[in-house]
């Protein structure tokens, strides 16, 4: 006899759920991952049936889908910049430039003590974007976003102190005395007064042959003397070497000492330093105050003239040579008095090569479209340039820049358009085959149906050519097992009423076959039981 079927295995362990204690460890435990795998088969089945509960879910999934991305796409990007405390005022007046046009994106200021510790916080990822010089050693590293200005050098000469009290004091003197009408007395303090101004006026050309005009008029020039370097500044003690071991003087031969912008005037006043020196924006505010407490009694600096610029920036390519126009540096009088040739360099907004195009892009376009306004927020410091997007150009700029400046920016529908468009034809692909599956499943289960009802039609047929009573008692053993497996089968799937009445039908002709069968036989036997007793009793 053949083991049961898997259908009637399950309901016979579901009805006597105890039985199976008495079996051995082993074939327990299959049995119960066959029946689990089972059991999930027919819910999946169960689930795939209702056609409107998938197309419900799946709707709910796609919407789901749609706005995940949505909200990723859109969700805003933080980012990080890092400058030193000139340029904070920039900084800001970006980060409210972006937050009244960009609700996605938010800047962050991380400040820094200077570009050294600019180009430590980037080489440590703690900032995204970054203000430095295009001198910085490491500035190469990371791609321009923007030119935010260039800036000069200038080496300062204070102008000769006021001459002394006491000769000031006589010289009112006896201006007023001269003034009073007295005509002997008057002559000879006239006299004295002219002489006195000749003295004066000696003492003055004295003290400017004494300045800075004769004895600061080239760099060469400043071997054994006082430098004060003005921090706040882009000046550096690099930037001056450079400078000086260009025209063969030592840095070691040179007396440095750092001065704050506070004490510049105190310092001069005192003598402590013989040339100031200064870098940044020409029009900016630290040129513009170390000029002005660089004039005294009237008179205006003398400046330095870095006159091989030329061939310093074609020896370095991270400067240039620049004329100063006269006037530049504002003061009264105005300074320089003459056009001056100096050494610039520039000061970029640079990003990490990692970072995304698009929001770099996008900051690209808030700086460039906002330049004057940008420049407003910080008078003197700040004239936006684009690099140059040549090939061949000194300057790397970053993709997400070079996006804009090229008019190669893409929109939203730019970036994902192509994903949308393949999604749109990949989703009905799969709903195709989620449909085909379900088709296939509930195939599978028709096929089920009509062969256990085939199997019904086949014992009918058995039942009629049985020819004892031990093979129609097999039919009987084998009908049960076709009524179990039926009933699990009902259990597990929604019977329409054709299919209920298919089954009754069936099973009704196979009960009727086997019974009559059955007494078929008996009334056979017991006729042919009749003869055998009469012939018995006749002989």
């Amino acid at each position: 006899m053949p083991p049961p079927p898997l259908a009637m295995r399950f309901w016979l362990s579901r009805t006597f759920g105890g039985g199976g204690k008495t079996g051995a460890g082993s074939s327990g435990k299959s049995m119960n991952i066959g029946l689990l795998e089972h059991m999930v088969r027919n819910r999946v089945r169960m689930f795939l049936r209702h056609t409107w509960l998938i197309t419900v879910l799946g709707t709910i999934i796609l919407a789901a889908t749609v706005w995940a991305a949505f909200y990723f796409t859109t969700q805003a990007d933080h980012m990080r910049i890092a400058a030193g405390p000139a340029d904070a005022k920039f900084v800001q007046a970006l980060s409210d430039t972006i937050n009244k046009g960009h609700h996605n994106l938010h800047l962050q200021y991380v400040q820094t003590l200077g570009s050294k510790d600019t180009v430590d916080t980037m080489t440590k990822g703690q900032a995204d974007f970054a203000i430095l010089p295009s001198t910085a050693n490491d500035s190469v590293n990371w791609p321009v976003v923007a030119i935010l200005r260039q800036n000069v050098m200038a080496l300062i000469v204070p102008a000769p102190p006021a001459a002394k009290k006491g000769k000031s004091a006589a010289l009112a003197k006896s201006a007023k005395s001269a003034k009073s009408g007295k005509s002997a007395k008057g002559a000879k303090v006239a006299k004295v007064a002219k002489s006195s101004k000749g003295s004066d006026s000696d003492d003055s050309d004295d003290s400017d042959d004494s300045g800075s005009s004769d004895s600061f008029g080239k760099v060469a020039d400043l071997t054994g003397k006082r430098v004060g370097i003005v921090t706040g500044s882009e000046a550096t003690t690099e930037l001056l070497d450079l400078v000086l071991n260009h025209y063969g003087v030592p840095l070691a031969k040179v007396t440095l000492s750092e001065i704050d912008p506070k004490n510049l005037t105190a310092a001069i006043k005192n003598n402590q330093v013989d040339v100031l020196f200064v870098a940044g924006p020409a029009t900016g505010q630290a040129i513009s105050s170390a000029t002005a407490a660089a004039t005294q009694n009237g008179k205006a600096p003398n400046f330095i003239e870095i006159d091989q610029a030329d061939g310093i920036a074609k020896r370095n390519p991270a400067f240039d040579s620049v004329d100063i126009d006269a006037g530049t540096f504002g003061g009264n009088p105005p300074t320089p008095d003459d056009d001056l040739k100096s050494l610039s360099f520039g000061e970029y907004l640079v990003a990490r090569r990692t970072f995304s195009d698009s929001v770099t892009g996008t900051v690209a376009k808030v700086i460039y479209t906002s330049r004057q306004a940008l420049a407003a927020a910080v008078p003197g410091e700040i004239k936006i340039a684009a690099p140059s997007t040549d090939k061949d150009a000194d300057i790397v700029v970053h993709s997400g820049s070079l996006a804009y400046l090229s008019d190669n920016q893409q929109s939203f529908f730019d970036k994902y358009g192509d994903d949308i468009f393949y999604g749109m034809l990949i989703f009905p692909v799969f709903g195709s085959a989620i449909a085909g599956l379900a088709s296939y499943l509930r195939s599978d289960t028709r096929t089920r149906r009509l062969r256990l009802l085939q199997r019904v039609l086949d014992l009918v047929r058995k039942a009629h050519a049985a020819q004892t009573l031990e093979a129609v008692d097999h039919l009987q053993v084998e009908a049960d097992n076709l009524v179990i497996a039926i009933i699990h089968q009902s259990e597990h799937e929604e019977f329409d009423e054709t299919v209920r009445m298919s089954f009754a039908f069936a099973l009704d002709q196979l009960r009727f076959a086997i019974a009559a069968r059955r007494h078929a036989i008996l009334d056979h036997g017991a006729t042919a039981a009749a003869p055998a007793g009469s012939k018995a009793a006749a002989a």
